[in-house]
């Protein structure tokens, strides 16, 4: 880490932990519009102060401003993202972004400038006059400028007041900075009314939220986590004058953020936050690159990822995948698109996010309990692998959901704080046999969480849910069950003579939808499957098996020209004697059919008893 010595104005290169770093300050600000006005790692070590002063007026102004208010509150050392990080280093680059919430959160101090804050006019808002005896804030100074904090309290001691109040240091105890363009050497008496310029005491709550919202600082990506990692906070305006504390603020930030009071006081609480809430944060932020939107992030998730600029939005894609692999926190997957995107002509989606943007309305997402009781979940190459704990995963259509055939929900293990003792999920739609996608992401899915409300229950077993999906794998996956083989009737025909489903199996299990009952081909040119169902005899002394097998033929790849057969055995073979139910023959066809839209061949099966015909 390269620090900036407040005295002198030149780097130097600590290779310590943060934790034995000495103390500094740090900025935190909005890059100018034009880039070429920062300045940069290069120029700070090539060109002389009066140079940078020329040519880069408005980022030299920062960091010298920096370095003032930090040396004035006898920190010997600053930070400044501009020119501290050799950004044409990719290897430092990247360990900078990934170190970042540490340096933050180790600074003594954060100055943070609104440069869009302009100093409040004259007048306004104020219904108390400042009593010209330093009174401004309630605090009385004595006559070498010293405030009634000035008895040093090491290098975490930062306490920034109006007039030339007193900070200890870690070396001794030297007299802050001032708010305004005084030089705090102050004289125990009347405060001037410039010193004063900058703060917002006078002004209403309402006010102070009108004027701080409107700033840029509070739009951008990279100052969400410069806001809540630093213990200590001063906030200045454009004209560098201080407007008050992170502390004394928080009532004012977190309604404009969204971020909870206690973790503004103490981002130590930031793993209690459910993921989804954190992400909300951020719904709202832009960066200047794709990359940037998930990169920024890493300090309020505690987790690291290589840096690729280029990669555009899939930044973001493994940033939520590092999460999956640090929490079990489901509320990551309770996202919904906007109706408005545009985006809406696609159907099937995965289970990640595209953007934080589709977290805007988690900010009061509350979790059941302690989330690592939740479900197994991990990243494999066919998408999350959830492996369910008794009692959890996948839930099917009960009554609630019944318009909705086709569709499973997954619990999330969350609910909305608004809407307290409604559980949610997400909507999914099978594609295999433990193949998932989410679907209908315009909506999450509430249901009660009294007794006997839920949804029933699937049957415990590993799952997974794509990733993620393009529009054109979208587009694939609508016509996946297309010549898939629907079995619906073959069912229904079977329960008239007494077979255990239990003891059935289907092959290839990975092409076997059971809860649709299709034997999905997906695209192959020959395909076959084969249903095993298991009947018994009424007396229970003997079983036998009735194999449905079924073949697919695509021609050149045409859907007209797709043929299939279906042949009916019986293991062991009948010989054409009747059994006690009175069972003498069973055989099968395929029709071609439409189901869900897409042409299905549906097999009929016909079972011939002693009593009756069952033709389904």
């Amino acid at each position: 880490m390269r620090l900036i010595n407040t005295t002198t104005l030149s780097l130097t290169s600590f290779l310590l932990p943060v934790s034995l770093l000495p103390p500094y300050a740090i900025l935190s600000h909005t890059w100018s519009p034009s880039p070429d006005d920062e300045v940069t790692f290069q120029e700070f070590i090539s060109l002389p102060s009066h140079e940078l002063e020329k040519k880069k007026e408005k980022g030299y102004a920062k960091i010298k401003q920096t370095c003032h208010r930090a040396k004035k509150s006898g920190i010997e050392w600053a930070w400044v993202d501009t020119c501290c990080i050799d950004k044409s280093s990719s290897a430092e680059l990247t360990e900078a972004i990934n170190s970042m919430w540490g340096w933050y959160r180790g600074a003594t101090v954060c100055f943070a400038v609104l440069e869009d804050l302009e100093p409040v006019p004259k007048g306004v808002g104020q219904e108390h006059g400042h009593d010209g005896q330093g009174q401004g804030h309630g605090q009385k100074r004595n006559g070498n400028g010293q405030g009634q904090n000035g008895n040093g309290t090491g290098g975490k001691g930062w306490k920034e007041k109006e007039g030339g109040s007193n900070v200890g240091s870690s070396r001794s105890n030297v007299s802050a900075a001032t708010t305004g363009s005084g030089t705090g050497t102050g004289t125990g008496s009347a405060t001037s009314s410039h010193s004063q310029a900058g703060r917002m005491d006078h002004l209403s709550h309402d006010e102070k939220v009108s004027r701080f919202k409107s700033c840029r600082w509070f739009t951008r990506g990279w100052t969400l986590q410069e806001l809540i990692a630093p213990s200590r906070m001063g906030f200045y305006n454009s004209k560098w004058e201080f407007v008050g504390e992170k502390s004394t603020l928080k009532h004012v930030l977190a309604e404009i953020t969204q971020i909870n009071e206690s973790v503004l006081e103490n981002s130590a609480l930031l793993p209690t936050t459910p993921v989804a809430q954190r992400m909300s944060w951020a719904s709202s932020r832009v960066t200047t690159r794709p990359e940037d939107m998930a990169y920024c992030l890493l300090g309020i998730f505690d987790v690291q990822i290589p840096l690729l600029y280029g990669e555009g939005e899939k930044a973001f894609i493994r940033l939520q995948e590092e999460i999956v692999k640090e929490t079990n926190d489901f509320s990551l997957f309770a996202w919904k698109t906007d109706n408005k995107s545009g985006m809406q002509h696609q159907k099937h989606w995965g289970i990640l996010a595209p953007s934080p943007k589709e977290f805007a309305t988690c900010r009061d997402i509350v979790n059941w309990g302690n989330t690592l009781y939740n479900a197994e979940c991990l990243i494999t190459s066919k998408g999350l692998r959830f492996t369910p704990a008794s009692g959890d995963g996948l839930r099917s259509g009960s009554s609630r959901f019944k318009e909705t055939e086709g569709m499973y929900i997954l619990d999330l293990g969350c609910y909305h704080r608004s809407e307290k003792g409604m559980a949610i999920g997400v909507f999914l739609q099978q594609h295999g046999a433990d193949l998932y996608c989410r679907v209908m992401p315009e909506s999450l899915p509430m249901w009660p969480t009294g007794p006997g409300q839920q949804p029933q229950l699937r049957k415990s077993r590993v799952f997974y849910i794509a990733k993620t999906v393009s529009p054109v794998r979208s587009t694939m996956m609508g016509t996946s069950h297309r010549w898939a083989f629907n079995l619906w009737q073959v069912f229904r025909a079977m329960a008239e003579i007494n077979f255990r489903p239990q003891h059935s199996q289907f092959q290839p299990e990975e092409s076997w939808d059971g809860e649709r009952k299709l034997f999905l081909s997906q695209g192959s040119r020959h395909f076959e499957c084969c249903a095993v169902f298991v009947t018994t005899r009424k007396d229970g002394l003997g079983a036998s098996r009735i194999l449905v097998r079924c073949r697919l033929y695509l021609v050149h790849g045409g859907e007209e020209e797709a043929q299939a057969s279906v042949k009916v055995e019986f293991d062991p073979p009948t010989e054409g004697k009747t059994d006690s139910d009175g069972f003498v023959r069973c055989r099968g066809r395929v029709v071609r059919d439409i189901y869900e839209g897409q042409r299905v061949f549906k097999v009929e099966v016909e079972a011939t008893t002693s009593k009756s015909t069952c033709k389904c």
